[in-house]
């Protein structure tokens, strides 16, 4: 059964680790704006001025996946419910279960993370203490009635547990 698995968080929640996971794993295809910029576009940096339109090309993307039966694994912020809505209407239209899972983490563990080197690695706008605070406070996660909150804080063996009893793979 063909499933559209999301991941939201705060920087530094581990959504791009666990969405690699994920995919290592078979689960699904693992798509992201930090992917696009990264891999394909090879930008890394600020996405300022293009994030809306790498949030349409994720979009269609994932459509495409889904429209020839391929799971797919989406990692964002999706801190506003509005932001989940496109991705909803998405798996409606295609019969395509959906999972949502907000990757949790209190504040000083994220503080810690957005300055990790493999941060720099990848793209993150998000990679110090500051930017990550200004982040939090323009963008505060709205809570989700269904979505599985899961304490990101645990091995990601534990966490991967987590979202594949949930989507009964």
């Amino acid at each position: 059964m063909t499933k559209l698995i999301i991941l939201r968080g705060y920087p530094g929640s581990g959504k791009t680790t666990i969405g690699k996971e994920l995919q290592k794993a078979n689960i699904g295809t693992f798509i992201d704006h930090n992917s696009i910029l990264t891999f394909v576009a090879d930008i890394a940096g600020d996405d300022d001025g293009i994030y809306d339109d790498i949030a349409h090309l994720e979009l269609a993307i994932a459509r495409k996946l889904l429209r020839v039966g391929k799971s797919v694994i989406v990692a964002r912020g999706f801190s506003s419910l509005n932001s989940l809505r496109a991705y909803e209407d998405l798996a409606t239209s295609l019969d395509v279960t959906v999972r949502i899972f907000r990757l949790d983490v209190d504040l000083t563990e994220l503080l810690i993370r957005v300055e990790s080197n493999e941060r720099k690695d990848d793209f993150n706008p998000t990679t110090n203490q500051g930017a990550l605070k200004v982040w939090i406070k323009s963008n505060p996660i709205e809570d989700y009635d269904n979505e599985v909150r899961i304490d990101n804080r645990q091995p990601i063996v534990a966490v991967l547990d987590i979202i594949k009893n949930v989507i009964k793979f």
